[in-house]
């Protein structure tokens, strides 16, 4: 019998370890301990392989001692928290459960849920998920449970634009004064001057009265044009003429001269002071004076000149209309202008690179092209495809056109372009009197995320009756019985009090009978001048605002409420002129913003069923 003899285990065996000792296979099924020429070899590629699992190991244990510590940082840095937040994300957040959140956040009383913190004006919420809070009563939660916020601001701001490189901007000069004294007449002659065979504005004016804000871009030299304002006149239009002045570099004053200074001529000198903007007098219509007209304008500039803004401006006489004086007025814009661009008034940040910030000076609806908005440009580049934020918006721009009505594809700051877009919220509100910012789509979305929080919040806020931020007051328990929303623990107070309570009685006499109307109009400024004079009539309350023609929405309104819809500029088609005629729907169409507020003062002074029910 053949004996397979073992070798013994030497010490540098031993050394190498028993896996260097391969067993290999033979033919006959039997095995041998082989240490061949090939062994060293072998050897070599296993304890490299050892070599390479130990790296591993050691590489999977860094990363999880990496891991380790990062979530240790990640304990102890601040937890980032928007302006407006829900309290279930805030709970997310703060990695607490819902239910201990509710318990530092909200009390529930007669099935709603209060603001528990003192902090802050009452708030009063259906249901947990309609349960939003502000900044500082997160912080207020999260101070309870030992962990620390950090405030995420979100919102755009202008002038904080951060672009490629700094240029001089186009000067924007408001152009402002009394109704009627020449303002349009005087704009279509610069822009007749500029470049024969443009559209005039002022002989298509409904009854010869601007009511809107008119853009007109002027060349003051062959290397220098400025962006006009042409704004209205009439008294209704307050906000436009301050709107216009907030966003202008300087004021041309226009005061005719057989009228001499008035009412919004005044008020025009008042936003010039207030605003602390250089001008420029002109007085317009010299061609209407006789022999004594040196006089007539001594006298006007006299009392101008008893105005604080005004005692060292230039004054002018011109005639808007024949183009006298015209030559002389451009000339001293210009030297205001090359004074602005000394005094870095003109800087902007300019290219591609920038992300272009404005303001929008209008919202109109027109036929055929949807809501336009009228945006200034402050900064920046304004192209086609672009996602914007403005007001409660979040659009995509698809068209642009400059002041003259032409296609362009890009917008520089200092001039002025209407925007078409397409609608990416849910809004549908247009903006007027707010800023435009350029934003990628996420922070846009992040933008309006936060504005339509803090809108949700103040409507929630009920009226401080009590003094200082009266509550419910009682105690509250967790239970699982009341679970609002499926699965989330309810808050449950146990005072009987405060559910027992009846509600507090009216005295029927200290109520005021209010009407209820509609309004529509053709732009967002229009809009806003009409409410403004409406909130002042203390017999009105206006249930439904809108811009464009009569819609069957308007009329399914009117009907609930009984109430009857005033429009401006707008129209009513057929198909809503006969439903409203069929239910007995009021609807009154004025092509003047003063025509209209007379109508709406007649209404609010007439009984309404002794209103006429015919529809103009």
């Amino acid at each position: 019998m053949l004996r397979v003899l073992r070798p013994r285990l030497t010490a540098s065996a031993l050394r190498v370890g028993a896996a260097s000792q391969l067993l290999l296979p033979l033919p006959d099924g039997t095995r041998s301990l082989r240490t061949a020429r090939g062994g060293t070899r072998r050897h070599k590629d296993h304890m490299a392989r050892i070599a390479k699992l130990e790296a591993m190991a050691q590489e999977r244990e860094y990363a999880r001692q990496e891991q380790r510590r990062r979530v240790l940082e990640a304990r102890n840095q601040p937890r980032v928290i928007p302006a407006f937040i829900r309290v279930r994300d805030l709970a997310k957040a703060l990695r607490q459960p819902l239910d201990k959140v509710l318990k530092h956040t909200v009390i529930k009383a007669n099935r709603r849920f209060h603001l528990k913190t003192k902090s802050h004006p009452p708030a009063e919420f259906r249901s947990v998920k309609h349960i939003v809070l502000p900044f500082r009563v997160a912080q207020e939660v999260a101070e309870s449970f030992g962990i620390q916020v950090a405030y995420d601001d979100v919102e755009p701001e202008l002038s904080n634009a951060v672009g490629c490189a700094e240029g001089r901007r186009q000067p924007v000069i408001a152009v402002m004064g009394h109704v009627d004294h020449g303002k349009t007449t005087l704009m279509d002659t610069l822009r007749k001057q500029m470049k024969a065979g443009l559209k005039q504005i002022a002989p298509y004016e409904k009854h010869g009265i601007t009511q809107k804000i008119n853009v007109c871009e002027a060349a003051l030299t062959p290397d220098v044009k400025a962006t006009f304002l042409d704004t209205p006149g009439h008294f209704h239009f307050f906000r436009m003429r301050s709107s216009a002045a907030q966003v202008a570099d300087a004021v041309l004053l226009i005061v005719a001269a057989d009228e001499g200074v008035l009412l919004q001529t005044e008020e025009s000198i008042g936003a010039i002071e207030e605003a602390g903007l250089p001008a420029v007098i002109c007085i317009n219509k010299v061609d209407l004076l006789g022999e004594d007209g040196s006089e007539q304008v001594d006298k006007i500039v006299d009392e101008l000149r008893s105005f604080v803004a005004l005692q060292d401006c230039p004054v002018l006489t011109i005639s808007g209309k024949s183009g006298a004086g015209l030559d002389d007025l451009k000339h001293t814009v210009w030297e205001l202008v090359t004074g602005l661009a000394d005094n870095r008034r003109l800087d902007a940040l300019v290219g591609p690179e920038t992300h272009a910030e404005g303001l929008v000076l209008e919202s109109v609806a027109l036929k055929g092209r949807g809501t336009v908005l009228r945006v200034l440009i402050k900064n920046g580049e304004l192209a086609a495809k672009q996602h914007f934020v403005a007001g409660m918006i979040h659009g995509v721009v698809r068209n642009m056109r400059d002041a003259e009505g032409r296609d362009v594809k890009r917008a520089l700051p200092g001039t002025v372009v209407d925007i078409t877009y397409s609608n990416k919220s849910k809004n549908v509100d247009a903006p007027n009197e707010h800023g435009f910012f350029v934003l990628s789509e996420a922070r846009a979305k992040q933008v309006i995320e936060q504005r339509e929080l803090a809108m949700e919040f103040n409507d929630c806020l009920l009226p401080d009756e009590g003094g200082a931020h009266s509550r419910p007051d009682a105690e509250y328990t967790s239970t699982d019985a009341d679970a609002d929303d499926g699965d989330v623990p309810d808050v449950e107070v146990v005072s009987d009090e405060a559910e027992e309570e009846d509600d507090d009685v009216i005295d029927e006499s200290d109520l005021i009978e209010t009407k209820s109307i509609i309004v529509k109009a053709d732009g967002a400024g229009s809009l806003t001048s009409i409410q403004d004079t409406v909130d002042e009539m203390s017999g009105i309350s206006t249930v439904r605002l809108g811009i464009g023609n009569i819609s069957t929405k308007d009329i399914d309104v009117a009907i609930n409420g009984k109430c009857p819809i005033f429009g401006f500029n707008v129209k009513l088609r057929n198909r809503e002129a006969k439903l409203a005629t069929e239910r007995g729907v009021r609807v009154i169409l004025r092509s003047t913003v003063h025509e209209l507020i007379e109508e709406i003062t007649v209404f609010e002074q007439t009984d309404a069923e002794d209103a006429d029910a015919t529809s103009d």
